[in-house]
Parts: structure tokens; sequence; C-alpha cells
């Protein structure tokens, strides 16, 4: 376990042990038999643990505004499971402390917001793509976090689906993959499916639990804008051939960029690859490809970025191109160039 792994399991770990030794005790026969230990709970839920991730994170690249839900999961747990009697403590927070740190966290999300626009405005003349561009973005806010990437990706899914309506022509060195296998078809059902059955889901949930049927429902939604997303950047984002790298691009789903000195070779193929020497790999969620036209064979390991900053690395990439045979043509040219 390297230091910083250490630092970050004390960093959440000690706040989170305060915080479950509160709920051990607060659910323990301890808090009928002593009464005075709910302020105790109160405050160790709502300030020790967060001021303790707060010290521990001091020195850390750690987002010091994560302390905030540790705060306000601190009240949630106190709310729920201390005795309406023992929360007097708990009250005055709710009404003295908790719109003090709702301002902080307003105030920190507009300086945020507004240092994202002028972040988006510098990189814009850095790239073409804005899943790239916003990848660049969420680097310089957030760093390599999960939260950036999870940031850039909620980002990209609103631009695609709701403001990105322009075509484009593609250039010579650029090629598709959702032309001549149906993608755009399959999305069109799949937005049907998601539709029905989120009505039919919503019309049953709704008897048993309002609150459930339109948390559904919202989360049917999102699915649907995804969908319409990704179709939409499967036809504006082309894989790209340059004179140092190939980029290869699947809507949101998937990125891949290659430098041409580190690929071994290019070959059509349409058949599975069974091998426990090497890693092989596809720009799709599934772990196999069933869907292929294409095996790319890399001298050492080449890195996937999927969705939501996930990667994977492989020996071995299976892709599909419309136009397969013009790409293995102008991939082999570049490579024999380089």
């Amino acid at each position: 376990m390297t230091n910083v792994t250490k630092i970050q399991w004390f960093t959440y770990g000690l706040p989170l042990l305060v915080i479950l030794s509160s709920i051990a005790i607060a659910i323990s026969p301890l808090l009928r038999q002593y009464p005075e230990l709910a302020m105790a709970i109160t405050y160790d839920l709502t300030f020790t643990a967060p001021l303790l991730f707060l010290l521990l994170s001091r020195k850390s690249k750690v987002s010091k505004v994560k302390a905030i839900p540790f705060f306000i999961g601190g009240i949630l747990i106190a709310s729920y499971l201390l005795p309406e009697d023992a929360q007097v403590h708990l009250g005055y927070i709710k009404s003295y402390v908790l719109p003090l740190v709702e301002l902080i966290a307003l105030i920190f999300f507009i300086f945020n917001v507004r240092k994202a626009i002028k972040v988006f405005k510098s990189n814009s003349g850095k790239a073409t793509d804005f899943y790239k561009l916003s990848k660049l973005s969420a680097k310089e806010l957030f760093g390599t976090s999960k939260f950036g990437a999870f940031f850039s990706t909620e980002i990209t899914v609103i631009y695609y689906a709701l403001f990105s309506w322009k075509t484009r022509n593609h250039s010579q060195n650029e090629f598709t993959n959702y032309r001549d296998n149906a993608s755009i078809a399959l999305v069109a059902a799949l937005l049907m499916v998601v539709f029905m059955e989120t009505y039919a889901f919503h019309i049953l949930l709704i008897k048993w639990s309002e609150l459930a049927a339109w948390i559904f429902s919202a989360a049917s939604l999102y699915t649907a804008l995804f969908i319409v997303a990704h179709s939409k950047a499967l036809m504006q984002r082309p894989s790209i051939i340059t004179n140092t790298e190939l980029i290869l691009k699947n809507g949101l789903i998937a990125d891949i960029s290659i430098p041409l000195d580190k690929i071994d070779e290019v070959k059509l193929c349409n058949q599975e690859i069974h091998t426990e020497k090497i890693k092989i790999g596809n720009l799709g969620l599934s772990k196999e490809s069933t869907n292929h036209n294409i095996a790319l064979y890399f001298k050492t390991p080449q890195t996937i970025e999927k969705i939501y900053g996930f990667t994977e690395q492989c020996h071995v990439l299976m892709l599909y191109m419309d136009n397969k045979k013009e790409f293995v043509e102008k991939l082999t040219k570049a490579i024999q160039m380089d």
C-alpha cells in the first residue's frame, strides 16, 4: 500500500469510524440507560466527523468540500436514530449551523461554475471535440479524480443530448462506426422500450410508493437522455488517423489514442479471439466483442478510456468500422510512413 493510499484510508476511515461508533451507541441499550449520550452522539456525527476529515485532508489534494456530505449525513443519521426528545441540540444545529453551511456550499458552487466557464473557454482552442474539451477542463478543475470524470461525462451527456445539432462532413482520414451495423435503428428501438417500460412501471410503482415511482421515472429519463447523447456523439465524433496517432471513438462509451509506433499490426477480423496470454479489449461496454471487423495488435499494452473515468488495458483491440478496407489500408500506410 502506497503512502498516498494510506493517507486516503486515514482521511476517510477515521471520520467513518466516528460515525459508525456513534451509530453503534445510538442503537445500543446504552442510550436508553444514559440519555445524556444523545448530545455527544449529535456533536460527534455533525461536528467531530467532518472536522476530523478537514484536519486529516489539510495537506492532501482531497477536496475540502467533501466535509459537507459528512456534516449533512451526520444530521440525517442523528435525525433518524435519536429519539425526538433527545434532539434539542440537533435542532440548534439545523436552525443556526445548517443554513450557514448551505450558504458556503452555494458560494462554492457559484465560484466553481465561474471557474469552469473560464477553463472551458481557455481550452476551447485546444480541442475541437467537445468530449475532449470537457475532459481537459475537468482535469484542470478536479485533477484525475473520479469526480472529475463523472463531471465531464455528465456535462457531455447534456451537451450532446440537448445542444449539439449541427451535422458535419468527415474528412478523408475520419471514419465512422455506426452506418452499417444498425446502431441508430437500435437506439430508436431502445428509446421506445425505455419510454414504454417507464410508463408501465410508473403506474405500477405509484400504487406502492409515489417517491419510488418518480425516482424510477427520473432514472429512466436520464437513461433516455444518455441514449440520445450517445447516438448523436456516434455521428459527430468520428475516429481519426493523424500523422502520429490513431484516435478511436465510440460515441460517449469509450475513447483511445494510440501512437502509430505502438501499433504492431492491423488486419480484417470478424472472428472471436480466445487466449489467456494477452488481454483483448473493445470500445463497448461488454467484456467481449461480438460485432467487430478489425483487430489491432499493439507492441505494448494500450489504455482504453471508458465512460465515467473507468480504464482498461489491452494488447489487442477489436473494433468495428463502416469502411473497414479503406481504414485498414490507410492505417497500414500511416504506420509504414511513421
